[in-house]
């Protein structure tokens, strides 16, 4: 594993721990409410709508037919691709259910059900976005074709995590730890598939 992966991965790992610890014995208002003032800014009926369809391609039946896609262009990377959304949404299972957080209940412009902490359509863009970005590196694809579908990739990564704080279904913390979580994984299932030749 390069020295780059190790100090991602290591930065990750801290700032989830920092979070965790600030979680339980401190509070994580202050950071969530600073980040969210500025998200919401951007408020209008306008970006309400964007943001809802952002979410939207974030959701279970967007991720399936992503998978479906994956499958169809190449069965062998579509499998792995399957797993890491499995992996992650078994992550996020199991990690929302020790967290046990609440969900905003006084911002809501869409609902939602279940635990709040880490954010899955974060988890679940970062980890499926992310590994789209890692095979089209390793593609023969033309440069300026795969660079655009790199930073469509990267934005999707992004503005996904940002659509749940902003319709309110998630504290900026929530995205934040998401994140880290799945850019743990992925430096690792990287590796593997890279050893693999995928």
């Amino acid at each position: 594993m390069s020295k780059k992966k190790i100090f991602i991965i290591t930065l990750c790992v801290l700032i989830t721990l920092s979070f965790i610890i600030s979680y339980y014995f401190f509070s994580l208002t202050p950071y969530d409410n600073f980040f969210y003032n500025l998200i919401i800014s951007l408020k209008s009926s306008i970006t309400t709508e964007i943001f809802k369809v952002f979410t939207y391609i974030g959701g279970v039946i967007s991720t399936i037919i992503l998978i479906i896609i994956m499958l169809g262009i190449d069965r062998k990377k579509g499998i792995y691709f399957l797993i890491n959304i499995l992996v992650i949404i078994t992550l996020n299972f199991i990690l929302k259910n020790i967290f046990m957080r609440s969900r905003p209940i006084d911002i809501n412009i869409i609902t939602e059900t279940g635990y709040s902490f880490p954010s899955g359509h974060t988890m679940t863009a970062v980890a499926a976005y992310g590994l789209i970005i890692y095979y089209l590196y390793r593609s023969n694809l033309k440069k300026y074709f795969r660079n655009i579908l790199v930073i469509l990739s990267l934005l999707l990564a992004v503005i996904i995590p940002i659509s749940r704080v902003y319709l309110g279904v998630h504290y900026f913390s929530d995205i934040t730890i998401g994140a880290c979580i799945s850019i743990i994984w992925l430096m690792i299932y990287t590796e593997y598939l890279k050893k693999k030749n995928i």
